[in-house]
């Protein structure tokens, strides 16, 4: 069943102040460089760095008293993950997460300093999930399957309503997509309160098990993803994510990692704004004619700023 916009403000209403709202910020540069009217949602300016912290507090807040006290356990590449720690702090909760052995120890570092405890495994995806059930079952926590919770989607639909307050009059939104969280959340929103304005995602071509999905019309896999964009690296979309992508999503566009390299210079260069990879794919489509909206006005969603100072550095050293 799929998520409706009421349930989604009843999430936003429950949101602490420590989650931001995020500003929407006019780029003069990337209007230019594109012939379209870009605007910027910038959760790379969110607490912990990234969107996730409003599912991550969603789904926290809503555990019954005994499972906060026993606490609970995600798999994550490295956002969700310190989001998570974020908000199980801030509520009092135990929280554990499961990530690869080859995740930034940048991120595994903020993870434990949010709080969380930091459980590696083997580097592969089924892996994750083996020991998130393992957790489950010895310590009695509660493991969350994110690509499958319906709070991911009410959690990260809020951003679709604020853009929609703070630029009621656009004609598109692109958003970064990994399991179709984000984007389910956001296009529900949107096309619930205008169906008029249209939805785009945006996956790196190392990483693109929802655009294969959504060109099949039917769930696909890409066992081990390879990409810079190390946010967006879920192997397949959850059932329930791909549910609402393909009830409310326009399309779906692939980026190089080149690309969206560049992208990540371009911000830093004229906007001063720190975005990761993963969290600039929608300004790549843009500045690459990957999605021409010439004339339209455009809202991208910066999803995150979480990358390594070292991996900045180099980026902007090999400009």
């Amino acid at each position: 069943m799929l998520i409706t916009l009421e349930e989604i403000e009843q999430a936003r209403r429950e949101l602490p102040p420590e989650v931001v709202y995020t500003p929407v910020l006019r780029s003069g540069a990337i209007s230019d460089a594109t012939g379209a009217d870009v605007w910027m949602k910038a959760e790379n300016l969110q607490v912990t760095g990234s969107y996730k912290t409003r599912a991550a507090y969603t789904i926290l807040n809503r555990l019954t008293a005994d499972q906060k006290r026993k606490g609970a356990a995600i798999s994550s590449s490295g956002n969700f993950a310190t989001a998570f720690a974020y908000m199980g702090t801030l509520l009092g909760i135990p929280t554990a997460i499961v990530m690869m052995e080859k995740t930034s120890p940048y991120k595994v570092r903020r993870t434990m300093e949010y709080g969380a405890e930091a459980v590696l495994c083997e580097n592969h995806n089924q892996a994750r999930w083996d020991t998130l059930d393992r957790l489950g079952r010895e310590r009695g926590i509660t493991a969350i399957n994110t690509w499958e919770d319906e709070n991911v989607v009410r959690g990260h639909g809020s951003i679709g309503a604020e853009i929609m307050e703070q630029a009621s009059d656009l004609d598109a939104v692109i958003v970064p997509v990994s399991s179709g969280g984000l984007i389910g959340g956001v296009a529900t929103a949107v096309k619930t309160l205008n169906p008029a304005v249209k939805v785009i995602g945006v996956q790196p071509e190392g990483s693109q098990a929802v655009y294969r999905s959504f060109m099949k019309k039917e769930i696909c896999e890409v066992p081990e993803p390879d990409t810079v964009c190390d946010s967006l690296v879920a192997p397949r979309p959850g059932d329930l994510t791909f549910e609402h992508v393909m009830a409310y999503v326009d399309e779906m566009v692939l980026v190089s990692d080149e690309q969206a390299i560049d992208a990540v210079k371009y911000l830093i260069g004229t906007t001063k704004l720190v975005v990761e990879p993963g969290g600039a794919v929608g300004v790549a489509a843009l500045l690459n004619g990957i999605v021409p909206l010439e004339g339209k006005k455009v809202v991208a969603l910066l999803s995150g700023g979480n990358i390594m100072p070292e991996q900045l550095a180099g980026y902007l050293g090999a400009a």
